[in-house]
């Protein structure tokens, strides 16, 4: 008899490239909910030190209302402002991961499958989010000078910041979504122990 885990794995192996691509090419368009919530986070939390979020395919620029106390030859009347960039996708291969072992799952009608996903989508979308804001805040107060001076009169806890960084790049975003698909697959997932304890004893 087949054992089902292996077909699991390799199944899900087969299917993660295809999965990472497909991620990959629709970046743009499946972070535009993560830069609307973002920008609402920051913009709400700070309306006076952030002015919103821009887009360029994949990455997302938060504007601040710091304007640095030197300017810069050449510079005119124009008044330069900080930005800070942020990578959402370091936030959001867990995505990916999870289509390609929902995708994996034999008993899974298609319909549910599409459902999984989106469930995950949704997930995702808030850990990118939450990421950003983060990593914003990480920024602006390693950035030095008038950056950490702005986001620290904030009244934010710097440790708070770094565990919280932290938190979102090395933990939740790896483990969330494999939590996700264990809960969604239960049932799936008590068949492959009963397998295994039958092929033991």
């Amino acid at each position: 008899m087949k054992s089902p885990i292996k077909e699991l794995l390799v199944s899900s192996v087969l299917y993660l490239p295809l999965c990472f691509f497909i991620w990959f090419t629709a970046a743009t368009l499946l972070i535009l909910p993560v830069h609307s919530l973002a920008e609402w986070l920051l913009t709400t939390w700070q309306p006076d030190l952030f002015n919103g979020i821009n887009q360029t395919r994949h990455v997302l620029t938060v504007e601040t209302l710091i304007f640095p106390a030197q300017q810069f030859a050449g510079q005119d009347d124009k008044l330069a402002v900080l930005d800070v960039t942020v990578n959402p996708l370091v936030y959001g291969y867990g995505l990916a991961v999870f289509a390609g072992l929902t995708i994996s799952v034999p008993e899974l009608s298609h319909k549910k499958k599409i459902a999984h996903i989106l469930i995950a989508y949704g997930v995702v979308c808030l850990l990118q989010a939450n990421g950003v804001f983060w990593e914003t805040c990480k920024s602006l107060l390693f950035s030095g000078g008038d950056a950490f001076e702005a986001i620290n009169a904030t009244g934010i806890n710097h440790n708070l910041v770094a565990a919280m960084y932290q938190l979102s790049y090395l933990i939740l975003t790896p483990v969330v979504p494999v939590v996700l698909w264990i809960i969604l697959n239960q049932k799936f997932i008590e068949r492959l122990i009963e397998w295994r304890d039958t092929e033991k004893s």
